[in-house]
């Protein structure tokens, strides 16, 4: 295992646009404690305090810092992306097979990869969660309540990851995966609006839920919020449940995106 991720480290290291890019992104998810209590949105002209507003405290935190931080997942995605598509492009996958290491154990150092980035993000945005919360909830109780969603969020990385690993291995050029990420993406949310149009009950829950990037999104549902509770002196968050139907499914893809990259290993001439 070691041998294999120090081929990949060398290979990331080498690659200056990947380094850079790594780096930035950690850099930025471990400022994000900060940088979050310096943005004020502004809404008709009137600037949110978002702190002000219980974002920030226990056990809202959770929740609403794991959403936000989920957007930069793109760019671990973008570097995942071309670092297996730059395999083919320079051909170093076939000099790699030539020079002893195996199909299964390829395929295992770019699972490595993905799983320590999924890792550290994880880590860091719990850090995050965590600081932000004991700064800004004054009787801080309940510590860990809500703390779920950190899981949800390492789940959403991970499922994210193994279906761009499995689009790189599949196309082997890094646009067509990119453009692929954004339509398999719009295509789920069409399919969803056109299940949810014909449904004639207020079901919320529909099969389309099920599908990789809509099971994902589920573990990681936007804050729910209550102006009045405000208005009365409280926060405007409200406590979410965490959707924990949704982590069998996502982990399910997991398992079928990793089996897939494996058999398109296998079988393809390369």
């Amino acid at each position: 295992m070691l041998r294999l991720l120090k081929i990949e480290w060398n290979k990331i290291y080498n690659y200056k646009t990947a380094r850079i890019f790594i780096i930035l992104y950690f850099v930025l998810l471990a400022a994000m404690g900060y940088l979050v209590t310096i943005i004020k949105p502004s809404i008709d002209n009137l600037s949110v305090n978002l702190a002000q507003l219980g974002a920030y405290i226990f056990p809202y935190v959770w929740q609403n810092i794991t959403y936000f931080a989920d957007f930069g997942s793109i760019f671990l995605g973008i570097i995942i992306i071309t670092n297996i598509t730059n395999e083919y492009t320079y051909r170093t996958i076939k000099q790699n097979l030539i020079d002893g290491l195996t199909k299964k154990e390829f395929l295992l150092s770019k699972l490595l990869v993905s799983l320590i980035f999924a890792a550290l993000s994880t880590l860091i945005v719990f850090f995050a969660c965590l600081i932000l919360g004991l700064y800004y909830t004054k009787n801080p109780v309940s510590v860990f309540t809500g703390v779920e969603f950190v899981l949800g969020y390492f789940l959403k990385l991970s499922v994210f990851f193994s279906f761009c690993t499995l689009l790189a291995i599949w196309l082997r050029r890094s646009g067509f995966a990119f453009l692929l990420v954004i339509l398999w993406r719009l295509c789920e949310l069409i399919i969803f609006g056109i299940e949810k149009i014909n449904s004639s009950s207020s079901t919320s829950f529909f099969l389309s839920n099920l599908l990789p990037a809509n099971a994902a999104a589920k573990l990681l549902p936007f804050p729910s919020i209550n102006p009045q509770n405000f208005l009365m002196g409280g926060t405007v968050f409200m406590p979410g449940n965490f959707p924990r139907e949704y982590c069998i499914a996502v982990i399910i893809w997991i398992a079928v995106f990793i089996t897939l990259s494996y058999l398109l290993l296998k079988k393809r001439d390369l």
